[in-house]
């Protein structure tokens, strides 16, 4: 497909030498949009535009949001770049980025399942776990064939809802799906006081990104970076050698990973980049 708003895209290094994993709502984008805000966004893109085929930079969006939402979303903020993929939907969605067109990643495709399938395991999941005492509230922010089936679950109290969580964790592994459990971020648009409970096929996530981009180009996953704000993003940095939350991350992802930026958004990464490329230029 080719989006409906004009971005530049970011030239594709001849040789790969690292490859950037960034989470996009409340990481890449902030959703308050204030002018510091796009500036720093700005900086970041210049920064991109200069460094990305000099460096052998590998940028991409990894996020659970669907490739139209996120479109739509860089449209409506005015962002001016696209990033050479986008794993979208939690890692179902697997897209790069080719002359201003954006077109399904060929080997992602064929390692994926019947979407159908996916819906009716899910679909038993949740009947189970109402059965169990979990509820869960289907979110409709998906589009129609999506593999990733995602459910809000309301907490209660902490005894609770751990137990609940760990019901739907189990659960999912009992029917062969994949889950991604994480506390939602208000500032992204998420109702307070819940989670996002995503089922998805198994093999899919993002931490199964970093591995497959990684594996495709060469790359040794102790050289890439990763950048996220919450708990469905742990995974992904935990699989790179430069895994980093930005500022603004929620409170479970703070007490769950070791490294967090001082700064925030667009600014956390063009302070880790610039300062882990120069490391990397210099060896």
């Amino acid at each position: 497909m080719t989006p409906s708003t004009e971005f530049a895209v970011l030239p594709t290094p001849r040789t790969v030498r690292t490859v950037v994993f960034c989470d996009f709502d409340e990481t890449y984008l902030a959703h308050a949009g204030s002018p510091e805000k796009i500036r720093s966004r700005r900086r970041l893109e210049d920064h991109l535009l200069e460094t990305s085929e000099r460096l052998g930079v590998l940028f991409g969006w990894v996020t659970g949001s669907s490739l139209d939402s996120v479109l739509r979303k860089a449209g409506n903020h005015g962002l001016r770049v696209l990033p050479h993929f986008l794993a979208c939907s939690l890692g179902t969605e697997m897209y790069v980025t080719r002359d201003g067109s954006i077109r399904p990643d060929a080997g992602w495709q064929r390692g994926l399942p019947d979407g159908g399938h996916i819906a009716a395991l899910a679909e038993r999941a949740v009947r189970e776990l109402s059965r169990l005492g979990v509820p869960l509230v289907p979110q409709d922010c998906r589009p129609p064939g999506s593999m990733t089936i995602s459910h809000y679950y309301y907490a209660q109290d902490a005894e609770r809802d751990a137990r609940h969580l760990a019901l739907i964790d189990r659960v999912a592994g009992d029917l062969s799906l994949g889950v991604s459990l994480s506390r939602c971020s208000p500032a992204a648009g998420d109702p307070e006081n819940c989670y996002d409970v995503d089922f998805l096929p198994p093999g899919c996530g993002k931490r199964q990104i970093v591995e497959y981009v990684c594996r495709t180009h060469g790359v040794d996953r102790a050289d890439a970076f990763a950048f996220g704000d919450s708990g469905n993003d742990l995974e992904m940095l935990a699989a790179v050698g430069r895994g980093v939350l930005v500022g603004n991350c929620t409170e479970e992802a703070r007490r769950r990973h070791p490294h967090v930026s001082e700064w925030t958004h667009t600014d956390a990464i063009l302070s880790e980049l610039r300062r882990g490329l120069q490391l990397c230029e210099s060896e």
